[in-house]
């Protein structure tokens, strides 16, 4: 039950603030209360409650981001992601606590540190351009497959599919509203394909159910917020947002087993 999960009120908290941060961005949910779980709990643990409230408070925003987002791409992104969920779960379930926490919060960090240093450009650059129809009109074709990869094995190791989708979809100079509209298509997939792998694997247990029920109403309580201010504000770049919260929470993970080993 709850009771048995040290650190409730921080749990909780935390759970509010991801949720801020998603339903602003679009994204770093499932990053963001991993790596803060993971504080308190081995990652075989953290990482499907993670996936499983980053499903559960993501579907308000179902609708209209189905109406929004760029299907020709997502289906290929999709397709990748699928096959390598698949290794990802296999991983998930073998490797022991110390060695996936580092590796969770390298992944996160990395990615973090990738958006930081990307250079902004405007979304509207290249429209009317025919590389840039092209490639819209056949959904990035490979690299959108090996984006989607890539994002789905981060996703289920470590809930941290988010800044190599993110890096690949601002590469294709989409709209933010396009842009965040299918990360949250793609996210709502990726945490199902991942959860049903891991509860294959054992690895979804009736602890994590309770624990998800419990951080449910303040993830989505967050999750409105964070919808009410982006459709009330101007859109702010990620390295402002999302890279400081995620390379703060992985340098103090880092840290942490550094002084444990």
């Amino acid at each position: 039950m709850i009771s048995s999960m040290p650190m409730l009120w921080p749990a909780v908290g935390l759970a509010c603030f991801a949720g801020i941060v998603r339903g602003y961005c679009g994204f770093g949910f499932a990053m963001l209360l991993a790596l803060g779980l993971m504080l308190f709990l081995p990652p075989i643990e953290a990482v499907p409650l993670a996936l499983l409230l980053d499903l559960a408070t993501s579907i308000g925003l179902w609708r209209r981001a189905g109406r929004l987002a760029d299907w020709p791409r997502l289906r290929r992104l999709l397709s990748g992601m699928v096959v390598a969920t698949v290794v990802g779960v296999s991983v998930m379930a073998t490797l022991p606590a110390t060695p996936m926490r580092i590796a969770v919060a390298l992944l996160a960090l990395a990615g973090a540190v990738a958006l930081l240093l990307r250079r902004d450009a405007h979304p509207e650059i290249g429209e009317g351009d025919p590389e840039s129809a092209r490639r819209e009109a056949t959904g990035g074709g490979w690299p959108s497959v090996a984006a989607g990869g890539v994002s789905g094995l981060c996703m289920t190791l470590a809930s941290s599919g988010g800044p190599p989708l993110m890096l690949y979809l601002l590469h294709q100079r989409l709209r933010p509203t396009t842009l965040r509209a299918t990360a949250i298509m793609f996210f709502a997939a990726s945490s199902t394909a991942s959860l049903i792998g891991l509860g294959m694997a054992g690895e979804l247990g009736r602890e994590t159910l309770l624990r998800g029920a419990w951080l449910l109403a303040p993830a989505l309580i967050g999750n409105a917020l964070g919808q009410w201010t982006f459709e009330r504000s101007k859109p702010r770049s990620m390295k402002v947002t999302v890279a400081p919260l995620l390379i703060a929470l992985s340098v103090w993970v880092l840290a942490r087993e550094a002084g444990y080993g």
